[in-house]
C-alpha cells in the first residue's frame, strides 16, 4: 500500500529564541525524498519531530491516516531512524547489539535469528557480524544503522546526514543500500551534501532558516535553469568585484583555480561560457535568492 506523510504548517521555535521551524508544509510520497538545506537549516529539528522525538509549536503531520503527533506509540512501530549520531555498544558484535535491538523492537523470537541474518546480509555485514562495533569503520557503521532501522519492517524510515564524513568509496556503497530500501516504503534523506539528493532522490525540497525554499523533482529544478548559468575562471582578487557587479551564485576552487557560477539569461560578460545546469546550481541559487 502506498503511503504518503503529509506535513502542514509545521513551526518550531527553541526557548532561546530560534526559530527552527517557521511554517513548514510538505507532501513526501512513497520513494526517496531528499531535504536538503545548508546546517543550521531546521532539518535535524523536522527529522526529530517526525521521529516522535520532539513537540512542534503548532501544525500536523499525517502518514496516511496516522497522526504522528498524536499517536506516538503507533508510529514507532512504523519508523526506522537513523540519526546523526546514534548509540551503540561498542563492545558487542553488530550480530549480538542488532539482536538485542530486534528484541526491543518487539520481534518474536521465533523470527529473530532469521530477520537479524536478512538485515546483516542486505547491508553487507554478514561477513563482518562477529566483529565488535568500536572497529568499524564510518561506512561500516552507517550501514549497521540502516540494518537498525528496517527492524520490524517500517513504512516511513528518516536517515539523518548520513554520508558526512565518508569516504567515496562508503558513500557509493551506502548510496546503493538506501535506493534498494527506497523502492517502496518513505525515505526522507536529510544532507546538506546536494549529491546525494541528485543522486537518489526522485523528489525534494530545500530548506533554509526553518523555511521551505523549493520543493519538486530534482529533474524539473535543473530543467527550469538551463541555459542561464554561466562559468568562468577569474583570478582570486578578481572575485570581489564579480560578485559586486554579477549574480554570482557559487565559487569553488578547480585545480587551484578559482572558478564561479553567475546566473543570468544572456552572457554576463566576455570569457564566460554557457554550462550545463546542475542540481548544486539550483540549490545555490535558491539559497541566494532567498538571502537577498
Amino acid at each position: 500500500m502506498s503511503l504518503t506523510l503529509t506535513i502542514e504548517h509545521l513551526s518550531k521555535t527553541y526557548p532561546n529564541g530560534v526559530r527552527a521551524l517557521n511554517d513548514v508544509s510538505l507532501e513526501i510520497p512513497t520513494g526517496m525524498f531528499g531535504l536538503l538545506g545548508p546546517n543550521g537549516a531546521g532539518k535535524s529539528t523536522l527529522m526529530r519531530t517526525l521521529a516522535t522525538l520532539q513537540e512542534p509549536d503548532s501544525g500536523s503531520v499525517m502518514l496516511g491516516d496516522l497522526d504522528v503527533l498524536r499517536d506516538k506509540d503507533r508510529v514507532r512501530r512504523l519508523l526506522g531512524y537513523l540519526p546523526q549520531e546514534f548509540g551503540v555498544y561498542p563492545r558487542l558484535s553488530a550480530q549480538a547489539m542488532l539482536s538485542h535491538l530486534a528484541a526491543l523492537k518487539g520481534i518474536p523470537p521465533g523470527e529473530l535469528k532469521e530477520t537479524v541474518e536478512a538485515l546483516l546480509r542486505q547491508t553487507n555485514l554478514w561477513d563482518d557480524r562477529k566483529k565488535r562495533l568500536d572497529t568499524f569503520s564510518g561506512g561500516m557503521k552507517q550501514r549497521f544503522g540502516i540494518a537498525q532501522a528496517l527492524l520490524g519492517d517500517p513504512k516511513l524510515i528518516i536517515v539523518d546526514e548520513p554520508t558526512a564524513g565518508l569516504d567515496p568509496t562508503e558513500r557509493l556503497r551506502f548510496h546503493n543500500l538506501l535506493s534498494q530500501i527506497g523502492e517502496n516504503i518513505v525515505v526522507i534523506l536529510s544532507t546538506h551534501i546536494v549529491e546525494d539528493v541528485s543522486d537518489l532522490c526522485s523528489r525534494m525540497a530545500i530548506i533554509s532558516k526553518g523555511e521551505v525554499l523549493l520543493t519538486g523533482d530534482p529533474a524539473g529544478a535543473i530543467e527550469e535553469l538551463e541555459g542561464r548559468i554561466w562559468s568562468r575562471v577569474v583570478g582570486r582578487e578578481e572575485l570581489a568585484g564579480y560578485e559586486r557587479d554579477h549574480h554570482v551564485i557559487s565559487t569553488r576552487l578547480s585545480a587551484g583555480r578559482t572558478v564561479i557560477h553567475v546566473y543570468a539569461d544572456e552572457r554576463p560578460a566576455d570569457g564566460f561560457e554557457r554550462v550545463r545546469t546542475e542540481l548544486t546550481d539550483v540549490y545555490f541559487s535558491t539559497l541566494k535568492r532567498a538571502a537577498a
